[in-house]
């Protein structure tokens, strides 16, 4: 097959399957790859019922008909793609409403949900601590190991919204994007890029002070911690009942077997 009738094929497929897209209304949570094998199938399956329908001698004649099968088809084919995965839980859907910051405070800490004062911090020793560091991405990895979860940074384990004062005291710009910037740049570093995919960084306002949010969706495969500066350690962290505990090594390979079969 000549390189230009692939690459043909593959813009065609992309074309038709951004259309889909706009025409089917909400997130439709499929990547641009998907996108183009949407609009391929689609167009083939359009292709195949207007064959059925047209004889060949009008199918120059009615091409403006063949796209727009086509592109029926490719929507029909989206539809098809949503359903199967919703079916099968593969993406949570991010269009379902979700509580605020406030309506999860409220609700208190749970096998799903944490609470840490700061993320960097210490309010004992008044001054930079990495272990407080290394406990935020222990709880995520925790709750990617698991069935996912949300961290709320600047919140006392009392339920109390503190904001972000000091940790933003830290930076030399004490704005939100350079701390989601630093919490970003500091999770792909203990727990690496395909992992931190599946966290979700936000922030809100409750009783006028901001509150940083960590959605975090549950890992496809094993996540495993290594601390910045230390030895490569592979750690696996999983969120049992309302804290984060660290598996053995035999106890990991179990639960590995376990939950991602």
């Amino acid at each position: 097959m000549p390189a230009y009738f692939t690459l043909a094929i593959l813009v065609v497929g992309l074309i038709l399957g951004a259309l889909a897209r706009l025409i089917v209304p909400g997130n439709q949570r499929i990547t641009w790859s998907e996108t183009i094998l949407v609009g391929i199938a689609g167009a083939g399956f359009g292709g195949l019922v207007g064959n059925y329908l047209t004889p060949d001698a009008e199918a120059m004649a009615l091409l403006p008909r063949t796209w727009i099968g086509s592109l029926v088809g490719s929507v029909l084919v989206l539809l098809a793609v949503i359903g199967v995965m919703k079916w099968l839980g593969l993406r949570p859907d991010e269009d379902a409403p979700r509580l605020t910051v406030a309506e999860l405070i409220a609700e208190g800490e749970s096998h799903s949900l944490e609470f840490k004062q700061t993320g960097r911090w210490n309010i004992h020793s008044e001054a930079k601590d990495p272990k407080i560091e290394i406990v935020i991405a222990k709880t995520i990895a925790g709750f990617l190991n698991a069935g996912g979860g949300t961290l709320l940074i600047g919140v006392s384990d009392d339920g109390v919204a503190t904001g972000l004062d000091s940790d933003l005291a830290l930076m030399k710009e004490p704005d939100l994007d350079r701390y989601e910037l630093w919490l970003t740049d500091f999770l792909e570093r203990c727990l690496g890029k395909p992992a931190v995919a599946n966290v979700r960084v936000t922030f809100e306002f409750v009783a006028k002070v901001q509150v940083c949010r960590v959605d975090v969706q549950p890992a496809p495969a094993p996540v495993f911690l290594d601390e910045p500066g230390g030895d490569r350690r592979a750690d696996v962290y999983v969120r049992m009942g309302n804290s984060t505990r660290k598996l053995l090594t035999d106890e990991a390979m179990e639960y590995a077997d376990s939950h991602w079969k």
